[in-house]
């Protein structure tokens, strides 16, 4: 993954860099891509045409930054609490889950313009968007596989293909959930229900592979 911090929006003064890219996330998470216009952007950022054009060449340009910089943040934050001593796959999936939950309420500006570039479907942008959300799939993935125990799975249980389908269960169960109208205040509401019901999917992917539930 390239180097974020390399990005010339890093010399501008920190406070208006930040003014300006949460202004950015603000107006394209409300309105989209497309019928954003950086008018609205640099009127809300309060900062000329040609500075924003200084640091980012296109509309384009500053929209792929804000995805990237805001899975940075997150991704960063996520790593840095996950606690990967947890050898149980189900367990570290769990805590996983819970963590995303506390990363929306910190985060919530920043998960609703990553939930809106989800659902993006403006060719000039959207390619791009889906290449690099797969990149990132694949990369936690590998995370959450490390060092976990093997031992815990029925000895004629096909482990690798027991992990995709905990995998696809788990990852199928929160894009379900999910919906373009919805934002982190909206989710932050159901909480308690997606927890109940997530440990209701584990307890069944226990029961299906593992020697003991426990």
């Amino acid at each position: 993954m390239e180097d974020l911090t390399k990005h010339k929006i890093f010399t501008m003064e920190e406070t208006k860099r930040e003014v300006l890219l949460a202004a950015a996330m603000n107006k394209f998470a409300k309105n989209g891509y497309k019928k954003t216009t950086t008018d609205e952007i640099i009127a809300e950022a309060e900062i000329s045409k040609g500075l924003l054009f200084h640091y980012f060449g296109t509309k384009k340009d500053l929209y792929v930054f804000l995805f990237k910089y805001a899975y940075k943040i997150i991704m960063d934050d996520y790593y840095a609490q996950l606690d990967l001593k947890q050898r149980d796959v189900l367990k570290r999936f769990r805590d996983m889950f819970l963590l995303k939950l506390k990363l929306t309420n910190k985060y919530p500006a920043i998960f609703d313009f990553t939930a809106s570039a989800y659902y993006e479907k403006d060719p000039v942008v959207s390619a791009e968007m889906q290449e690099y959300s797969n990149l990132l799939y694949y990369d936690v993935r590998k995370e959450l596989f490390k060092d976990i125990d093997y031992s815990l799975f029925k000895p004629l249980v096909d482990v690798e293909k027991a992990l995709d389908v905990i995998v696809f269960t788990l990852r199928g169960y929160s894009e379900s959930q999910a919906s373009p109208e919805k934002r982190c205040n909206d989710y932050s509401k159901e909480h308690n229900k997606y927890i109940k019901e997530i440990d209701e999917y584990i307890a069944v992917l226990r029961y299906a592979f593992y020697k003991e539930v426990n």
